[in-house]
């Protein structure tokens, strides 16, 4: 009991000397604790660009197709991209896998070769969000489309510049050209060679024949036996498996050939002295790019030349040939430094080769 009067009494006492004294100040209240700061929203993922290349030939033909691939495959590695391959072989199925890719939210669809042509612009009518390239066609030359940037190839720069090649290291000043056709741009890239010879050697002289087939080389190596005959020294082809003919013809007289698209050297070590090379996985290569970039030129025809590093020359074959022959060493050294020196004033704008889709003729380009 007392100790319960005592507990009582000391409260008392506590209670009192509250009471007592000058006002208190109001005891400090704890800061608010602040609320948990809500965790930033994830960046949304950056959607992933989807790029289709739709070929109308079969991979593994160590040509366009291939080159293609390769240019794809140069693309991804340089822009992170992914790009996906369809081989499209049936004519019939053209429109229905170029509209399935846009269906499925390609954002840039690539189809290849004037076959393609007509689909691909039904398709890009259809899907104008999605992007075209149309490689070796002419969509934007014929009509106008905003979403397809199409693109033609002239050689006339590159085989200008294996003219004046030509002309420098002939001999006897006649030089041979043997094409698969006369169609447009097979004229241009004649004409081109033979205003790159007359620039360079104005008093050589240039013989024209056309094989009419690119799949014909017995037909190639009468031809060129004939040129041969009459004194030509160099033959420049571009007709595609019919070259085999010529090179063989060559060879077998020991005269200079440049063949065209691939390299054809071991054919002829001695005498293959160059090529009209073309890379077709640049314009795949330059089409991702300028997309990524957003420069994509959606409505322009585009020309794949020399300048743009679609044509090229292999000037080690003409080293090659130097090395293993003293005798013509210095008349290739030559032709080489002229080859180099023209391909750079074409590439810097310094010479201009224009289009010429006439019929070749070499009394024309002399007359002009």
């Amino acid at each position: 009991m007392k100790k319960i009067l005592a507990l009582l009494l000391a409260m008392m006492m506590v209670l009192a000397m509250a009471g007592c004294g000058s006002e208190s100040k109001p005891a400090e209240q704890p800061a608010e604790s602040a609320a948990p700061e809500a965790a930033p929203e994830a960046a949304p993922a950056e959607e992933e660009v989807k790029i289709c290349l739709i070929s109308n030939q079969a991979s593994g033909d160590l040509g366009p197709v291939d080159a293609m691939i390769a240019g794809a495959e140069r693309a991804e590695k340089d822009f992170g991209v992914t790009v996906k391959i369809i081989e499209s072989l049936d004519a019939a199925g053209y429109e229905e896998d170029i509209r399935a890719m846009a269906k499925d939210g390609y954002d840039l669809i690539l189809t290849t070769f004037p076959p393609m042509q007509e689909v691909t612009i039904a398709v890009a009518k259809d899907y104008p969000d999605v992007m075209f390239g149309a490689i070796f066609q002419t969509s934007n030359k014929e009509g106008s489309y905003d979403n397809i940037w199409s693109t033609e190839y002239l050689g006339s720069e590159c085989t200008y510049a294996l003219g004046s090649l030509a002309a420098t290291i002939t001999e006897s000043g006649k030089i041979g050209y043997v094409s698969g056709d006369e169609a447009a741009a097979v004229c241009d890239a004649c004409n081109g060679f033979m205003r790159g010879v007359h620039d360079t050697n104005p008093d050589a002289e240039v013989l024209f024949v056309s094989v009419n087939s690119y799949e014909d080389p017995a037909k190639a190596k009468e031809i060129a036996k004939a040129m041969i005959a009459e004194g030509v020294d160099f033959i420049q082809t571009d007709c595609s498996a019919s070259q085999l003919g010529v090179i063989e013809a060559a060879a077998e007289a020991g005269i200079y050939v440049s063949g065209d698209v691939s390299d054809n050297s071991a054919l002829y070590p001695d005498g293959f002295v160059s090529y009209l090379g073309i890379d077709f996985g640049q314009n795949v290569y330059l089409a991702v790019k300028y997309f990524v970039e957003g420069s994509f030129p959606g409505g322009e025809q585009g020309v794949m030349n020399l300048s743009c590093g679609t044509y090229f020359v292999d000037t080690a074959l003409i080293d090659n040939i130097a090395a293993n022959n003293a005798d013509k060493a210095d008349k290739l050294n030559a032709g080489k430094a002229v080859l180099e020196e023209v391909s750079a004033k074409i590439v810097s704008g310094e010479i201009v080769v224009e289009s010429d889709l006439t019929a070749p003729s070499w009394d024309r380009i002399k007359a002009e």
